[in-house]
């Protein structure tokens, strides 16, 4: 059983859901990455989704594109990211999940990327742009790996292809709320048809569910309680670091943030 499976399983135990956050690196301070993920696990955080910047990234609205442009010119890459992850490891046992495009992948070599990010301490996949069509070519690979593979589905996900994605899901499948890209969204874009998603996700056999896309408050998520066993929070959470002044300014406003959003 992998770590992020383990936590999925230990907090179904205790009727607690896991509580997973997206950050962009050296946003919007260098310097803040480690910091904040170390916060992060000290404040009822579970897994921490580290964005690898890309200058094409589809899935991702304004607020994490514009988050990801500045990581780029930071110098952000998937090696300075790597070293990032070996630095969270000596201080947090929390459970890290990269999310990138294929092609950052390919330029760095996938093989090589798999070996390194697992011995630095990842745990998981998101790589938003790999349709399942093209999975067979990578998942050799993958399943040699100590990365579990997250896949995503949406509310048009077809009842077959839903069961094709949780089939090849591994730790969790991340079940986008709304379809678009991601950003912060009003309280009442949750309604029956986002319930119905994640209920007819829930008919499919195959890993634990989280969602995201447009989280952004606390009774956002206790509408969502009883269809899903994590939520995923990430833009809103780099909207409420964006007034800061300084590293320090910026952990404290994420920390309150993620104190309201994630308490119980």
């Amino acid at each position: 059983m992998s770590k992020i499976e383990q936590i999925f399983l230990e907090k179904k135990k205790v009727s607690k859901k896991v509580n997973i956050i997206y950050l962009t690196p050296e946003y919007p301070f260098e310097g803040l990455t480690v910091a904040l993920v170390e916060m992060a696990a000290h404040n009822n955080v579970h897994i921490a989704e580290i964005g690898i910047p890309f200058s094409d990234p589809l899935a991702d609205g304004p607020t994490i594109q514009q988050s990801s442009f500045k990581s780029l010119q930071n110098g952000v890459n998937i090696s300075k990211i790597l070293g990032f992850v070996k630095d969270i490891r000596k201080k947090s046992n929390i459970a890290i999940v990269l999310m990138t495009y294929i092609n950052p992948l390919l330029s760095y070599g996938f093989e090589k990327f798999l070996k390194d990010a697992g011995q630095c301490g990842v745990d998981g996949l998101i790589i938003p742009d790999l349709p399942l069509e093209e999975l067979e070519t990578f998942k050799p690979d993958l399943l040699k790996s100590s990365l579990d593979l997250i896949m995503l589905v949406s509310p048009s996900t077809p009842l077959k292809r839903l069961e094709n994605i949780a089939s090849n899901s591994h730790g969790f499948l991340y079940c986008i709320s709304v379809n678009g890209v991601t950003g912060v969204r009003n309280s009442n874009y949750i309604d029956q048809k986002t319930q119905a998603f994640l209920q007819r996700v829930r008919t499919v056999a195959g890993p634990p569910i989280a969602v995201g896309f447009g989280l952004s408050r606390h009774d956002q998520l206790r509408e969502l309680a009883d269809y899903t066993d994590g939520y995923i929070i990430g833009s809103a959470l780099i909207k409420s670091m964006e007034q800061a002044d300084n590293i320090e300014e910026a952990l404290y406003a994420a920390q309150s943030f993620l104190q309201n959003v994630f308490k119980d």
